[in-house]
């Protein structure tokens, strides 16, 4: 498949807005202060409640910032925000962006300064919030030292318990959350138009009946890991109510199992003669892995990063043993499996968040560079078979007519011999010899190749295959294989192998050969 030019630019130039409107983020985004990692105290939030309670009350407790935790409860929690000259520094107004799964309202040293949503006792009551918001601070209510925020907060509508639902409170100049998340979020965003080239590439060779299987599960590679990458860097494009995040976490786990077991599937495919039902197993297996491996890490992180373990010591124990029985390429997936998964293992979820989608982009770009190399070979394999099916009906043709026969002059240990092309019903290549089989039943070696003696036979003469080239005048019969390929019957009793791409004319012209035969 040839990617048209205009398409291709027009697809890099979307990338390159991508990179750009980033790197402006990045170089936009004001220094954020952070609220002190230091113990916090709780207190029990109410509907009725119209500012921070006293936090000295016994019924408070005291909890580390880390299990901060509104979900399934209505709280207030106070935090110590320290400020110094330079924080304070620059133009424009202030902001304070609250990052987390909740509805909330925050005060900032006794005045309230806004809410994102509303909290509630139940999720009847609440209001969701946005999973990133940013509220307006007035100057007047800033100071240099230790400022208080208190947020009320709750969190009753979203369904998978989180580790960690309290994600950042920052302070800085006031500004658009998505864009500073954007901004670390840009650079796997240049990855996206490798996902949707691979979707195309293999989806329409999969249309075309090429490689069905392999382009099918490449296709869906390139689905999932291109799913994921727009998932992950939702939060930074749009400031989603918290709801969808629980949506948006198990759909990044899923689209990382379904890349991994993709890729994996097909190099079952590639590198094993396994029949589908006994790849399908292993699979299954490495499935239900993944399944206990999600069931038991915590955190979303960790059960995305547990599912890509999973697949890679199963890429790796595959590829090893495919090493040692001398496989192509299995050598160089050992590496890459053993590279992956110590990346993975030393750099976390900042691999997860980059390296994950640089390592998947440069997969599938090999893999499409790859197959379209196969599909160019393939054609060029289609264009002389498609003239070998051509000779071939010359030659039937020939044959029907009877031509006379001509002397073929052959070489063996210094002696010549004129043999009569009548006689002759195959010619097999036998190493560095070709093996004569003749109508009587007798067989001779003789030194040189099929392909030196191919030029010299005459038309009746077809090679049909590498290592076979046959007579017409005694081809018998023609038998098809469930595969799309075939068999010639010759006179003698020898089956030759038929290309699936010359069996029709082979077909017609032997049907051609009956009926004048009839006549």
């Amino acid at each position: 498949m040839t990617v048209r030019p205009r398409p291709l630019a027009a697809l890099f130039a979307a990338c390159l807005a991508f990179a750009v409107s980033g790197l402006a983020a990045r170089l936009d985004a004001q220094p954020l202060t952070h609220v002190a990692l230091e113990p916090v105290r709780v207190c029990r939030a109410s509907d009725q409640d119209q500012g921070p309670p006293d936090y000295d009350d016994p019924a408070c407790e005291t909890v580390s910032v880390f299990e901060l935790d509104p979900q399934g409860r209505h709280i207030w929690a106070r935090l110590r925000l320290p400020l110094d000259a330079a924080g304070l520094d620059g133009t424009g107004p202030y902001g304070l962006i609250v990052m987390g799964k909740m509805s909330s309202e925050v005060f900032l040293n006794g005045s309230r300064i806004g809410a994102n949503g509303r909290p509630a006792d139940d999720r009847a009551g609440e209001i969701a919030g946005r999973i990133d918001a940013s509220l307006f601070v007035p100057h007047t209510l800033v100071r240099d030292g230790d400022n208080v925020v208190d947020i009320r907060m709750s969190s009753h509508r979203g369904w998978v318990r989180l580790a960690s639902p309290i994600h950042a409170v920052l302070f800085g100049r006031y500004q658009d959350p998505t864009r500073t998340i954007s901004a670390a979020y840009w650079p796997s965003l240049i990855t996206f138009g490798v996902f949707l080239i691979g979707l195309v590439f293999f989806g329409v060779t999969a249309w075309r009946n090429e490689e069905r299987e392999a382009s099918l599960l490449l296709a869906a590679a390139s689905l999932f890991a291109g799913s994921e990458l727009l998932v992950e860097s939702a939060r930074g494009l749009v400031a989603y109510p918290y709801p969808f995040h629980d949506i948006r976490l198990v759909l990044i786990t899923v689209c990382a199992a379904g890349f991994s077991l993709c890729l994996l599937a097909y190099l079952f495919k590639r590198m094993t003669r396994l029949a589908w039902l006994s790849r399908f197993a292993r699979l299954s297996a490495i499935v239900l892995t993944m399944a206990v491996v999600v069931a038991l890490m915590p955190g979303f992180d960790g059960k995305t990063a547990g599912v890509l373990f999973t697949a890679i010591a199963a890429g790796l124990a595959g590829s090893a043993l495919w090493a040692i029985r001398r496989r192509p390429g299995a050598i160089g997936l050992v590496i890459l499996f053993a590279l992956t998964g110590s990346a993975l293992w030393q750099f976390g979820s900042g691999f997860l968040d980059i390296g994950y989608f640089y390592t998947a982009a440069g997969i599938l770009a090999f893999l499409i560079y790859q197959q379209a190399q196969s599909l160019v070979a393939e054609r060029r394999q289609r264009r002389v078979e498609t003239r070998r099916a051509l000779q071939l009906e010359a030659a039937l043709a020939q044959a029907r007519q009877k031509s006379a026969p001509a002397q073929i002059q052959l070489v063996s240990a210094g002696r010549v011999d004129y043999v009569s092309s009548d006689r002759i019903v195959q010619l097999k290549a036998a190493g560095d010899y070709v093996e004569l089989h003749f109508q009587d039943g007798a067989t001779t070696l003789y030194t040189g190749t099929l392909g030196g003696l191919e030029s010299e036979l005459p038309p009746a003469f077809l090679r049909v295959h590498r290592s076979h080239i046959v007579n017409t005048l005694f081809v018998s019969a023609l038998e098809r294989e469930a595969s799309g390929t075939g068999r010639l019957i010759l006179a003698n009793g020898t089956q030759v192998p038929v290309s699936r791409r010359i069996m029709p004319a082979v077909r017609t012209a032997l049907a051609s050969k009956a009926v004048d035969n009839a006549d």
